[in-house]
Order: C-alpha cells, then structure tokens, then sequence
C-alpha cells in the first residue's frame, strides 16, 4: 500500500489540531482498525497509512520513537512509543540499554534499588539514569565508617542495601542515634544547611550506598528540573517528619521533667 503524500505542514494547528490539543491518552483503542498519519523528519505529513504498514515502518526505522503519529479515529498526536504495541518495534534506547548494564554488572545499581525510596518511586526511568550517572557508588564493610562528626555536609547517602548507624561519643561512651535501613536515607540536613556532620555513622553490615553530592544536586536542577522536584519536596517532607518528632520528643522529656519535680 503506498501512503498518500500530503503538502508540508508548519504547524500542527494546520492539520486540524489546534482544537483538539496533544489530548490524554485514550485507552482500550484497537489499533489494527485504526488508520494513521506520520510526520516525518522532513516536515512532511504521510498517510493515510493502515496498522500493517505502520508496524512496518517502525521496524525498517522510518517511524522512531519520538516520531509523531495521527490517530484519526481519535483524531489526536502521539509519539510513537506512546502506542503500546509498536514497543517492540523500536531498538532499545540508550537509557535502556544503560540501565540494563546498570543492572547486570557487579558494581552498578538496578531502577527497583532507586525505587524503593518513596522519593524517587516516581521519576521516569530517563531520571533515574541521570540520577545513577551523577551519583557515586559506595560499597561499605561492617564496622566501616562513612562519615566523621565534623566532616563537611557534602553529600547525601541513599542506602540502597545492608544497614548503617548514626553515633556520637558522650563523655567517652559511644551512643547510637539511629539505625539506618535499605531504602532509607542520611546526610540531608547537613548537605542542605551546608553544615559539618554532628555525628558519625559507620555501616552495620555489608552495604551499598548512592552518594549523591550538593554539586550533583545543582547539575540535576539545571539540568532537569523536574526530576528535582519530587527528590527535593520528599526530602523537604521528610526533614519536616524529623523536625516535629524531635519537637515531640522534647516537648515529652520537658513534660516528665516538670511532672517529677
């Protein structure tokens, strides 16, 4: 079947969708029975063209993954790999196969570690690349110390597997602070008020840990702002959650005290 060419198109407006805008994804469509139109790299629209041929074209590499597509029935544009069955049509991208490297080799870190903190469950997997590529690994031995009481707040720690504590000496007596478990989080608040460290913590067990630097944080906000946001407001929230639990406590020790006396 040969598409019908169609003049070149400057605007999408033009091609009757101004009206309809680029509209939400409509499920439960029945993609055999549709019929499309391709704008392709040359600024030219093509079609209309039937499933089969479509298919055909993704998988000869004239329709790529970022190429639009006109549903007619539906009449909206989508990208290609927003229609489900042409997935497997396209070669894996090369966040794909970064990720997948990630995840197969010995020292890199899989999407599911990252995604077991509740502030990074919602990036994309393009974020969750980008966050990889500006962290740093860090594998820790029991007993191993990863951060001294009074080294630079330099960085954030997501411990992505294993256990870490938080300690500090009182009149020669070690006490622990916290127990800090896989999918959990440290280093926050001294990154952010760009204060020295106020305790030490050392690993428990055998860990892995993502380091990711004050400076990390800046090229990320630069550079993609909307995988920022959600990182920073869940580590917003969570130093909120600290700060009223710490208030709690006190207020609990201040009221005990005053009850005894």
């Amino acid at each position: 079947m040969e598409p019908t060419y169609m003049p070149k198109l400057d605007r999408l407006s033009e091609f009757d969708c101004a009206s309809q805008g680029l509209t939400a994804l409509i499920p439960n469509i029945n993609y055999s029975e549709e019929t499309y139109r391709i704008w392709a790299c040359d600024n030219q629209v093509y079609g209309p063209v039937s499933w089969p041929i479509l298919v055909q074209w993704a998988e000869e590499g004239r329709v790529l993954r970022d190429t639009w597509v006109y549903l007619e029935s539906n009449q909206e544009w989508r990208p290609a790999h927003k229609i489900e069955p042409l997935h497997d049509c396209f070669p894996p991208s090369e966040t794909t196969v970064f990720l997948h490297r990630q995840a197969a080799e010995a020292g890199g870190i899989a999407p599911e570690e990252l995604r077991q903190f509740a502030v990074l469950s919602s990036l994309s997997n393009n974020e969750l690349a980008q966050l990889i590529r500006l962290g740093e690994l860090v594998h820790a031995q029991p007993g191993q110390v990863l951060i001294k009481r009074g080294d630079p707040g330099d960085a954030l720690f997501f411990v992505l597997a294993g256990s870490v504590r938080a300690r500090v000496f009182v009149g020669g007596d070690e006490k622990t602070l916290a127990h800090i478990s896989a999918g959990e989080f440290f280093g926050d608040m001294a990154m952010f008020t760009q204060s020295p460290r106020s305790a030490d913590v050392l690993a428990e067990a055998e860990s892995r840990l993502l380091r990711f630097g004050a400076e990390s944080f800046r090229l990320l906000i630069g550079q993609n702002p909307a995988a920022a946001a959600p990182m920073l407001f869940g580590i917003a929230g969570a130093l909120a959650h600290r700060i009223l639990a710490d208030n709690q406590r006190f207020q609990r020790e201040v009221a005990a005290e005053f009850v005894w006396r």
